[in-house]
């Protein structure tokens, strides 16, 4: 038995949490891969994995050995870069998760620029508006907007932007525009399904921040189903500048109560914890810290935590 190789496709059954999936990152069958788990548990004498129809489960022993396994892959990548192994350009995979709206808008030609510049590299990208387990999931870099809960992980933040309110021309046309916050309950309201604080709106203005309730009429859980609502004349709604900023240039959407806004937002690439930074994760994050220049609304940190 291969070890090593067993332990790599240990460690990607566990992060994919198929066999199938960890068959088709690894260029495998899933009956080699099942055979090398297999003949892995039989090495250690220790089940590592639940098995069942839909999907894999650590066992205790499984997650021990999966968290000293990866750390051991971790190392051998550290020292085949560090003896120049891999100068020549970059390889393995990188698994990378975003937001839906701003990962179709301005993430994925970064990433596929990336891989142009990068060929040898399997790339992954997924979006969803979820909040992703790195570690479980095996994400090498998260970009996640907004606030960062305590995780362990490492955060680096590379861009802030406003959230606004907008509306079309046709709409304020019609309905009127609102000259106060409060003003905003006598008109229809475009928000996100998950907005935490409901039927109200919490803006920052002249005299710091405030609750404002609104009716909402028109729900949506994507930026760009949203965005196109408020296009429509549906009513007026929050808006992520760098999502919007096109359309307001185009005169499609106008700004309203331009005293107003939400609490910026800030844009974060996270990976997990670890004294060995990959070089394709610092890589992507120079990369995508580049490409984030040429996108209207930002505002760049200069100096990278």
């Amino acid at each position: 038995m291969d070890r090593f190789a067993a332990m790599k496709t240990f460690v990607r059954v566990a992060e994919r949490g198929t066999l199938s999936a960890a068959a088709r990152e690894l260029g495998l069958t899933q009956p080699a891969v099942s055979q090398q788990v297999a003949t892995l548990e039989r090495h250690l004498n220790a089940r590592l994995l639940h098995r069942s129809t839909r999907r894999l489960a650590l066992t205790e022993a499984g997650e021990a050995y999966y968290r000293q396994a990866r750390a051991i892959l971790q190392s051998v990548e550290e020292a085949e870069e560090s003896a120049g192994a891999t100068a020549s350009g970059l390889r393995g995979s990188l698994r990378l998760h975003g937001p839906v709206g701003f990962g179709q808008m301005h993430l994925t030609p970064a990433v596929i620029e990336f891989q142009r510049l990068h060929p040898e590299l399997v790339t992954e990208l997924v979006l969803d508006d979820r909040i992703a387990d790195v570690i479980a999931e095996g994400v090498d870099i998260a970009i996640r907007l907004g606030d960062l809960k305590s995780s362990g992980l490492i955060a680096r933040k590379l861009a802030t932007f406003e959230r606004i309110l907008v509306a079309s021309p046709g709409y304020l046309a019609d309905c009127g525009a609102p000259q106060a916050p409060d003003d905003l309950l006598q008109h229809r309201h475009v928000r996100f399904v998950w907005a935490p604080q409901g039927e109200a709106v919490p803006l920052t203005g002249p005299n710091g921040p405030i609750m404002v309730p609104v009716r909402s009429t028109f729900l949506a859980n994507n930026a760009f189903v949203l965005n196109e609502a408020l296009c429509a004349g549906l009513g007026i709604g929050g808006a992520q500048v760098p999502l919007v900023q096109p359309l307001l240039d185009a005169g499609r959407l106008i700004r309203v109560l331009p005293d107003y806004a939400y609490a910026p937002l800030d844009i974060h690439a996270v990976y997990a914890t670890s004294r060995f930074v990959p070089r394709k994760v610092g890589a992507f994050i120079d990369h995508l810290s580049t490409h984030m220049k040429d996108i209207a609304g930002l505002r760049l940190i200069r100096k990278l935590e």
